[in-house]
C-alpha cells in the first residue's frame, strides 16, 4: 500500500527539522572550540609582544626604582633609612591595590583595567621625575606602582584567554621572560644616562640626570597602553558576563587578522565549559564576596593554598634581594676591591659594614654616579634570566617538573654561597639562587588553567598581595641582616625554596590539567 501525502508531509518536516538542528548545533561551539577555529597568526603574535611589552614596564616601573633611589641618593640627601622607606614603596603599592585589580579585572575587564592603570602610571612615574623631596617621590613612586600592580594579574588573564591551549602555557612563560629581561634594560638606560653631566634649574628644582633617567623609564608605560588600544577585550570575558555577541565579534576579528575570510567564520554562539556568569558585572559587597569566598572553600581550597605557598615561596627568596639588587653590588665590588684574597661572599657584607661611614654631601656637589661594575652585573643578571627563561618556556609542558628541579638547584646554591671560601664563586651561587624567579610564570600559568575564568584575576591579584607582603617583609629584613647576619639569611632562603620544592610535588600534572 503507498503512502499517504500525509504521512510523506509527516516525513518531511521531520527531516527539514533534524536538517535545521543540525545546522544550528554546528554554529555553536564551545568556548575553546571557537578559539581554535580562530586560529593562530598575527593578532596572538602582536598580543604577545603588547603583553611582552606591559610587563616590560611594569618591571621597569616597580624593580626599576632601586636604580633611580642608588642615582638619587646624593641630590635627595637620603639616609639608609630613607632609602629602606623608598625601596619599599613599589611593593607597599602593590600590596594595597591587589585585591582591587583583581576585582575589577574580573567584573570589567581586562583590557579596560589594563589601559586605565598604565595611562594612570605613566602620569604619576613621569611626574616623580619632577620630585623636590624623597616624601614626594615615595608618594608618587607609591602611586605609580599601586597602578602598574595590574599589569600582572590581567596581562596573564589576557593572553591566557585569548591563545589555544597548543601555546598557552609556553607563551605564559614567554611573558616571564619579559620580566627577567627588565633588569638589563634599566641598567643600561642608567649606564647611558647617568654618564651625562647637566644641572639644569627648573621650577624650584635641580634638573640632573637622574630625573632625565625616571622620566624615560616611565616611558614604557605609555607604549603598553598604546599598543593595548589595537586590541580587543578578552572575548572569554565576554562570555563571562552574557556578552555573547560582542565576544563572537572579538573572536571574528581575531580569525580575520589571522589571514582568514570573515564570511566563512563559522561561530554564531558560544558556551563556555565552566558556564556563564553574567552578574560577574555588577557592584556590590555580594559580589566582593563571590568572588573571593569559593577560592578558599572546597574544591578550590586546596590549590588555592599549595599555589599561595608556592607564591610566598618564590617571591620572599628572589623579589627580596632583587629590590635591593643594585645596593648588593655596590657592597659587593667596592668590598672586594679591597678586600684579602680568602674573603667569602659573606666576608665582603661584614667588611663594609665596618668600614662604611655616612658622609654628607653639599648637594650643589652631587655627580650621582652609578659604579660601572654595578650595571655590567645586573645586565649579566637580567640576560642570562631572559634566556634562561626563554629555553625552560619550549619545555612548557613538563611545568611540574621544572619547578621541582629549578627550586631544589636554587636551595642547594644558597646553602653553597657562603661556604666556597672564595667571593667570585659565592657570587655566581648567588646567580643561580636567584633562578626561583623562574618559576613565576609557572605559577602564573597554574592560576589561569586550574580556575574558572570569573576568579582568575581574582585569585592572580589576591596571590600578588601574597607575593608582595613576602617580599616586603623579606626587604626590610634583608636590609640589615645582611651586613651582621648574613650566613643566616640565606641558609634560611635556602630552607624556604627547598620547603617549596616538597610542596611542588603536589601540583598537578600538565596531562591531568583540562584544556
Amino acid at each position: 500500500m503507498a503512502p499517504s501525502k500525509n504521512s510523506y508531509n509527516i516525513s518531511k518536516r521531520k527531516d527539514d527539522i533534524e536538517m535545521t538542528t543540525a545546522k544550528l548545533s554546528k554554529l555553536q561551539y564551545s568556548y575553546e572550540e571557537a578559539l581554535e577555529i580562530t586560529g593562530h597568526g598575527k593578532y596572538n603574535y602582536g598580543l604577545l609582544l603588547t603583553c611582552f611589552v606591559l610587563i616590560i614596564a611594569m618591571g621597569i616601573d616597580i624593580f626599576g626604582l632601586g636604580i633611580i633611589v642608588t642615582a638619587s641618593t646624593c641630590d635627595l640627601d637620603l639616609t639608609l633609612s630613607q632609602i629602606g622607606i623608598l625601596s619599599s614603596m613599589s611593593f607597599a603599592g602593590i600590596i594595597v591595590m591587589s585585591y582591587p585589580w583583581g576585582y575589577l579585572s574580573d567584573t570589567r575587564g581586562r583590557k579596560l583595567v589594563l589601559m586605565w592603570a598604565m595611562c594612570g602610571s605613566f602620569i604619576s612615574s613621569a611626574i616623580s621625575s619632577l620630585s623636590p623631596t624623597w616624601q614626594v617621590l615615595a608618594a608618587l613612586r607609591f602611586i605609580s606602582s599601586a597602578l602598574s600592580s595590574a599589569a600582572e594579574s590581567a596581562t596573564y588573564a589576557l593572553i591566557g584567554e585569548c591563545c589555544g591551549t597548543r601555546v598557552r602555557a609556553k607563551y605564559m612563560l614567554l611573558i616571564t621572560s619579559a620580566l627577567m629581561i627588565t633588569p638589563t634594560l634599566y641598567y643600561i638606560t642608567a649606564y647611558l644616562i647617568m654618564k651625562l653631566d647637566f644641572t639644569i634649574y627648573l621650577l624650584g628644582i635641580v634638573y640632573r640626570p637622574w630625573r632625565l633617567l625616571t622620566l624615560i623609564m616611565a616611558l614604557p608605560l605609555g607604549l603598553a597602553a598604546l599598543m593595548l588600544s589595537f586590541f580587543s577585550e578578552s572575548p572569554k570575558f565576554l562570555a563571562n558576563v552574557g556578552r555573547n555577541e560582542d565576544a563572537v565579534k572579538v573572536l571574528k576579528r581575531m580569525y580575520v587578522a589571522n589571514g582568514h575570510d570573515g564570511d566563512s567564520f563559522p561561530v554564531k554562539q558560544i558556551y563556555l565549559e565552566d558556564g556563564n556568569k553574567e552578574d560577574v558585572g555588577v557592584f556590590s559587597l555580594q559580589s566582593l564576596w563571590t568572588q573571593i569566598a569559593p577560592l578558599f572553600k572546597p574544591p578550590l581550597l586546596g590549590r588555592t593554598a599549595l599555589l599561595y605557598y608556592l607564591t610566598f615561596v618564590t617571591y620572599i627568596a628572589n623579589n627580596s634581594f632583587a629590590i635591593i639588587l643594585p645596593t648588593i653590588f655596590n657592597i659587593f665590588f667596592t668590598s672586594y676591591a679591597t678586600s684579602a684574597a680568602d674573603a667569602s661572599f659573606c666576608d665582603l657584607f661584614h667588611l663594609s659594614n665596618t668600614t662604611t661611614v655616612e658622609v654628607k654631601q653639599d648637594p650643589s656637589e652631587c655627580k650621582n654616579t652609578i659604579e660601572d661594575n654595578t650595571i655590567w652585573a645586573g645586565c649579566a643578571h637580567g640576560m642570562s634570566f631572559f634566556v634562561l627563561n626563554a629555553l625552560i618556556s619550549q619545555c612548557a609542558g613538563k611545568r611540574k617538573p621544572l619547578t621541582i628541579i629549578i627550586l631544589v638547584i636554587a636551595a642547594i646554591a644558597g646553602v653553597g654561597i657562603d661556604n666556597t671560601g672564595e667571593a667570585i664563586s659565592g657570587l655566581v651561587l648567588f646567580y643561580i639562587f636567584l633562578t626561583t624567579a623562574m618559576v613565576f610564570g609557572v605559577i602564573s600559568s597554574y592560576f589561569v588553567d586550574l580556575y574558572p575564568t570569573s576568579y582568575r584575576g581574582m585569585i592572580a591579584c589576591l596571590g600578588m598581595m601574597v607575593a608582595r607582603l613576602s617580599a616586603f617583609t623579606g626587604t626590610n629584613i634583608l636590609s640589615g641582616a645582611m651586613t651582621d647576619h648574613c650566613s643566616v639569611a640565606l641558609y634560611s632562603g635556602a630552607g624556604i625554596v627547598l620547603s617549596g620544592a616538597v610542596a611542588a610535588f603536589f601540583l598537578p600534572s600538565d596531562s591531568s590539567i583540562p584544556s
